[in-house]
């Protein structure tokens, strides 16, 4: 890839057209923004709109000689701004392809140390870079940060991907940086490979999994079982058995142990797939318990699943059997003969995990059959076998979920005063989200006081957050503003989404300096895991959701 560089912008010359209305309106704000920037102390998020605005003008007009000038005057003030402005500018900078400007704003920004290596390397990747392959981004990088010592240890494309991958929620974001990888041009290390590999199957990519595990073997690495395991899993899940059975074949090669994991998986895609007789036929096969000798790899035949070709004889106790088989029906909505199994599992007076309950229940209620859930909840509370805390409050999410919040109170009052609830804040929780859905407010408040003075195990970052975003939707900011404040005075440890909830918060109310004090301080203190994440928040902040950018918590 070949990056073009703009060094200097003295070479434009002014447009012999007249201006428009909309650019004499534009020279005001400039001349007012001329005087705003000489200044030694700087509004930021002055500076900041004044900026947004300039990149707009110059994105319709890249010849906009007045506005270029101004543009040289508000750079001449990066060494005063504050991070998150910082990044405000690169961004915009690469808007209008000024890459070499970019790379000086960002070099001086590393040069401060306030902000962490991998969210600087982030702005690389998804700001600088977009469209290039690994090696272009570090080509920047090393641009970015100068001539390194023989002590110095800086982060690479490994390091960045192992780190995202492990800490990221944004799967745009995983499958981004795999795109990248599979552009070719530079050597993962072995680990970040796996990483990668494993954050795919996490998020069900199967195709961009395969494609990567194929580009880690040419590139002379071997997966490891754990890493076939992962990839075996996802591919049942999303019901490609051929493929799925083309690596438990690699597995059984490799001598690797054959256990509920690989029968459930495989269990769960011929659920999904709708292949009951099959699926009938390996859990019976399961439920064998003949003696005969384990398959060798030299046995194992072409054209017959290798599943079936297996000895499972004392691999998987029987009542996990019936279990695995009971919570794969569930799992795709096969509640009929799911029934039917749960009817057999009991007539074997066999004690069951909460799983198998909990598993029933929630099917019940994606059926839309919340009556079937709460009959099956009291027949088995009348048999006092099942375990009734954990099926209790699968019912309370059930039933809040469906806005019954005051059937999910009443059964949680009953079991709470029994002292059967190990986890009473979660269960509260999720009462607490489904009065603000329900919009009673009041109600919300005054379970969240009670957990405030020790009832109900107390209030947890769970509990905070649903408030903050209950108060913000409802237009009462300053409330949670307050809230999130005295989070912060007491040191409490505080999350990414909390800072995110305030600051749009914060954005409705109009407050923007908030806004940038909390912007920045999340960058500084590590909160952003990366640049994307920031333009994601940024967006739906700052520009406004009416563009169509939205977070959701």
């Amino acid at each position: 890839m070949k990056l073009c560089y703009f060094n200097s912008i003295s070479s434009f010359s002014m447009p012999n057209t007249l201006f428009s209305t909309r650019f004499v309106g534009s020279i005001k704000a400039m001349k007012s923004l001329a005087i705003h920037t000489s200044n030694a102390a700087i509004d930021l998020t002055r500076y900041a709109g004044e900026f947004r605005a300039l990149v707009r003008d110059l994105s319709l007009n890249s010849k906009n000689y007045l506005a270029l000038r101004q543009l040289d005057s508000m750079l001449a003030k990066t060494h005063l701004l504050d991070s998150a402005t910082s990044v405000l500018v690169i961004d915009g900078l690469c808007q209008l392809s000024k890459l070499s400007r970019a790379v000086t704003v960002l070099s001086c920004l590393r040069k401060r140390g306030t902000v962490p290596d991998k969210f600087l390397y982030s702005v690389v990747v998804h700001c600088m870079v977009r469209h290039g392959g690994i090696h272009d981004v570090e080509s920047i990088w090393n641009e970015v940060c100068g001539p390194s010592s023989s002590s110095e240890r800086r982060i690479d494309a490994s390091d960045f991907i192992a780190y995202i991958c492990k800490s990221s929620s944004s799967v745009l974001e995983v499958e981004s940086l795999c795109e990248r990888v599979l552009i070719g041009g530079w050597f993962l290390s072995r680990q970040s490979y796996i990483a990668l590999i494993g954050a795919l199957c996490r998020n069900n990519k199967c195709s961009l999994a395969k494609s990567t595990l194929m580009n880690m073997k040419s590139k002379g690495f071997e997966p490891d079982n754990l890493t076939y395991l992962v990839m075996f899993q996802c591919l049942c899940r999303n019901g490609y058995l051929v493929e799925a059975d083309s690596v438990l074949r690699k597995l059984v090669r490799r001598e690797f142990s054959v256990d509920i994991c690989v029968y459930g998986s495989f269990l769960h895609g011929l659920c999904k797939k709708g292949l009951l007789r099959e699926a009938d036929k390996l859990f019976d096969k399961m439920l064998e318990r003949d003696c005969a000798e384990g398959l060798s790899d030299t046995k194992l035949k072409k054209g017959r699943r290798v599943i079936f070709q297996l000895n499972c004889s004392g691999a998987v106790p029987e009542i996990i059997a019936y279990e695995t088989y009971f919570r794969s029906l569930c799992s795709v909505g096969r509640l009929e003969k799911a029934e039917k199994l749960l009817k057999e599992m009991m007539l074997k007076r066999s004690v069951l995990e909460v799983c198998v309950y909990k598993s029933f229940v929630k099917s019940l209620f994606r059926a839309g059959r919340a009556e079937d859930a709460i009959r099956f909840f009291n027949a088995q509370r009348g048999k006092g076998t099942a375990p009734m805390e954990g099926l209790a409050e699968c019912i309370i999410r059930g039933l809040c979920e469906i806005k019954c919040v005051d059937d999910a109170w009443r059964i949680f009052v009953e079991f709470y005063t029994s002292n059967r609830f190990l986890f009473a804040n979660e269960v509260c929780n999720c009462i607490l989200s489904s009065y603000w859905r329900s919009g009673r407010q009041m109600e919300a408040e005054n379970l969240f006081e009670r957990m405030l003075e020790g009832s109900f195990g107390g209030p947890n970052i769970s509990t905070y957050l649903v408030m903050l975003k209950g108060l913000c939707d409802e237009g009462n900011q300053e409330k949670a503003i307050s809230m999130f404040e005295e989070l912060l005075k007491k040191d409490v440890p505080v999350t990414e989404t909390l800072y995110e909830v305030v600051i749009i918060g914060f954005c409705r109310s109009g407050d923007l300096a908030k806004v940038q004090k909390y912007l920045n301080k999340m960058i500084e203190d590590g909160y952003l895991l990366s640049y994307s994440r920031w333009k994601l928040l940024y967006d739906s902040s700052l520009v406004g959701r009416g563009n169509g950018h939205s977070l959701r918590f």
